[in-house]
Formats: structure tokens, C-alpha cells, sequence
């Protein structure tokens, strides 16, 4: 199709990918096969996957790399900032209660005990992903953090990835990739204990994986190629919009990387530039422009996509809060920064599913209870609970609370307040 489309619609239509039958099928079979068989399950389908053989999955990560300077450094200034933006967001352990009618009612936050996070390792080792996925974990406390990742063509980790590990101090790191990873981390097998959760991108076989055992852990989403929408006006920077656009397309075939404009002739500007500069990138399917004639048409549009990552660039800039639906939106700014050193994580809902769905964030690795605790004379709240449980046809629960309605009326709470 042209550079340049007038057609919002053809472009939603596109960007609604479906589940494929063959890789729904496929990834069934290794799910299951790992669950029945562990190990050997796990260790044959990474030599017929990945043709490496390893006798074990545990990798030794003392024996990361040593990184060269400039790059350890710029390694810590992201993990920095990733760690300072967490611990910022992190819920409260637990918020004052609310008290009323004799009772005090608060939510307790508490981490889960065991998660894993997948680092892809496809096209593109993606140490940032051990990162993002990582130090959020663990400013919320959890214990105990494993990292897979595909191994090598020498059967090893990509040696960034694992320094990133050593470096956050992660002592369990397991040379395993696809849908076999996502089924050890659910399932368990001799050498790596089932988790509660399971974090961090990766293919469509990961992705589907991740969907059929989201029963048994909980898992941050189903995530797919990636996206930008950049709605831009002039004089917003032509070239850097370009570069932006290929960045994004950069990731995978099936990338989607659109620029929005009411400006036609800029949109060509962008279009001649993204060409020049990497004309493969450019031809891509999913990458191209869309003429919208007003502001309205262009906030419909972007809130319809949903994409993962949103670009507003110059007079744009004023809809920040009318574009509500993507998963980060970066203002004057390339989001290339958002997937290394900006502090929010680049673990982003694909797919449309950023109107129903959050970045990847420190309560992905919490768990919320409530707690509820006797103050004070709570007569009329159980006589009322009381009334209900009879409307529903409970009678035990209608004596229960009528019980304790008396009971309490007769004395007074043992203790006051709240426990610490």
C-alpha cells in the first residue's frame, strides 16, 4: 500500500492479529510434554528448537562476562533509573484503615514468594528486558526472582543478559527459551520450582504459551510485535520521527510503526526520509502514514489502536490528555528512551489491549488482601449483615451475625485499635 493512507479503518483492521491454530496446537503439545516429562521434556525440545544440548538448564552465572566499562555504566544508570521510578510507584505494605461503625477495613500489600522473568533472546538479545522485568520484583519484595533465556548457538546466554543478572544479584538463571520456559516456570520440572508469576516478552509461541497456563500463574499479558503511533505536526522534527518509526519496525517483521498528521506534506517529509534511511525498514508492512483531517479524527484513532507506545510531537503535544489509550506515552520524545534509561518499564500491553491493560509495573509482583478488625461496638453493622444474609436464605450466616451482634452489645472489644 502507499506511504500514505487515508483510511483509519484498513489500519485497525491490520494491526488485529488473531491466534494462529498451528501455533495454538504446537504449543499445547510442548506444555504438555514438559508437564509429563520435566527435564528431558524441557532439554529435548531446546536441542530440537534451539539445536543446543545442554546437560542442565542452570547456568553458572558467576561466571559472567565482565562488561566494558562504558557499557557497565550505562547498564547501572538504566537500572538506576528503573529502580527510582519503581520504588516511586510501589503501593504502600499497607494503608490506614478505614474506620466506621466499629470496624477498621484496610488493604495490606505483600509480595508474591517466587517469579520468573523471560528475557527473549530471538533477532535481538534484550538485556533491557532482564532489567525491566528484574528490579521491579524486587523493589516489591520478592524473594525469590529466576531468569530464563534462550540459550546461544554456543549454548550459553547472551553474555549481556547474564552480567545484567549478576550484576542484580540473581542466582538462578536457566538457559531456556519458548513455550518449553514458560511451561518449566508453571509447571515445574526437576531443576526449576513452579512461580507464582511469570513476566517479560517474547515470540508468539511465548505468548501463547504464556495465555494457556495463565490459569495456573499469573502472567503481565499477552504481548505481540511491537507498535508506535507517532501523531505529529509541524514543526515537529521530521528526521527524528523517521528514526523513531524505523526504530520500532527494527524489532520485528510484523512491527507496527504509523505516523499521524493533518498535514499531508509532512507526512511525505517523514515517509522520504524513513526511505532513504533504511528502505527495507520502510517497506514494511506495517509501517506508514495516515491523513486525518481533524484533531478529533486523530485522538479517535490513536484511542481506537490502543498502541503500546504513543508520540505526540509539537502542537500534538496539547492532546496528552485526550489520548489516554496506550500503554506509554512520551511527549517531544523519542520512545526508543522509554525501552532503556527513561525509569517506566517497556513491558507494554500489544495489541489494542492498552484500553484494558497497564505497563508492567511494581504491583505485577504484589498481592492485595483486606483486613478487617473489631474497634468498637459494631451492632448495627451486623444487624444489617444480618437482615441480608436472611434476605439471601442463609440462615446460618443470619445466626452468626445475629450471635455476634449480641455478644458484642454485652461487652465491650477486648483491644482497641489497630494491630501493627
Amino acid at each position: 500500500m502507499p506511504w500514505v493512507c487515508r483510511s483509519t479503518d484498513e489500519w485497525l483492521g491490520r494491526v488485529r492479529g488473531g491466534e494462529t491454530p498451528a501455533v495454538t496446537a504446537a504449543v499445547a503439545q510442548i506444555l504438555a510434554e514438559v508437564r509429563q516429562g520435566g527435564d528431558a521434556a524441557v532439554r529435548g525440545w531446546t536441542r530440537r528448537l534451539d539445536r543446543v544440548d545442554r546437560p542442565t538448564s542452570r547456568v553458572a552465572w558467576r561466571d559472567a562476562p565482565a562488561l566494558p566499562p562504558a557499557l557497565a555504566d550505562a547498564l547501572a544508570l538504566a537500572g538506576e533509573r528503573i529502580r527510582a521510578f519503581a520504588a516511586w510507584s510501589r503501593p504502600p505494605a499497607a494503608r490506614h484503615g478505614l474506620t466506621e461503625g466499629g470496624l477498621t477495613v484496610r488493604t495490606v500489600w505483600e509480595p508474591l514468594e517466587r517469579v520468573a522473568v523471560y528475557v527473549p533472546a530471538g533477532r535481538f538479545p534484550l538485556a533491557s528486558s532482564l532489567l525491566m522485568g528484574v528490579i521491579p520484583a524486587q523493589v516489591a519484595g520478592v524473594r525469590d526472582i529466576v531468569v530464563l533465556t534462550p540459550p546461544q548457538a554456543d549454548g550459553e546466554p547472551d553474555p549481556v543478559t547474564l552480567a545484567a543478572a549478576a550484576w542484580l544479584g540473581i542466582q538462578e538463571v536457566h538457559a531456556i527459551g519458548g513455550a518449553q520456559a514458560v511451561g518449566a516456570a508453571a509447571f515445574g520440572t526437576e531443576s526449576v520450582r513452579p512461580v507464582d508469576a511469570l513476566v517479560g516478552p517474547g515470540n508468539a509461541y511465548v505468548t501463547e504459551a504464556k495465555r494457556q497456563v495463565a490459569d495456573r500463574i499469573r502472567i503481565d499479558g499477552l504481548n505481540g510485535p511491537s507498535e508506535v503511533v507517532v501523531w505529529g505536526e509541524p514543526p515537529a522534527p521530521a528526521a527524528q520521527v523517521a528514526r523513531d518509526l524505523l526504530a520500532q519496525a527494527e524489532h520485528d517483521p510484523a512491527s507496527v510503526a504509523l505516523v499521524v498528521s493533518r498535514d499531508a506534506a509532512w507526512l511525505d517529509e517523514v515517509g522520504r526520509i524513513a526511505s532513504a534511511l533504511s528502505p527495507e525498514l520502510a517497506s514494511q508492512a506495517g509501517v506508514g502514514g495516515v491523513v486525518v483531517e481533524t484533531a478529533a479524527e486523530a485522538v479517535r484513532f490513536v484511542n481506537a489502536l490502543a498502541p503500546e507506545h504513543l508520540e505526540l510531537w509539537g502542537p500534538a503535544a496539547v492532546y496528552a490528555a485526550e489520548t489516554t489509550h496506550a500503554g506509554a506515552t512520551f511527549i517531544d520524545c523519542p520512545s526508543p528512551m522509554g525501552d532503556y534509561v527513561a525509569g517506566p518499564n517497556h513491558v507494554l500491553p500489544t495489541g489494542g489491549r492498552a484500553r484494558r491493560q497497564s505497563v508492567l509495573g511494581v504491583e505485577d509482583f504484589l498481592r492485595r488482601r483486606t483486613e478487617t478488625r473489631q474497634v468498637g461496638s459494631s451492632r448495627r453493622l451486623a444487624d444489617a449483615a444480618a437482615l441480608l444474609a436472611a434476605a439471601e436464605g442463609l440462615e446460618r450466616h443470619r445466626e452468626a451475625l445475629a450471635a455476634f451482634a449480641g455478644a458484642r452489645s454485652a461487652s465491650r472489644p477486648a483491644a482497641q485499635g489497630v494491630a501493627r
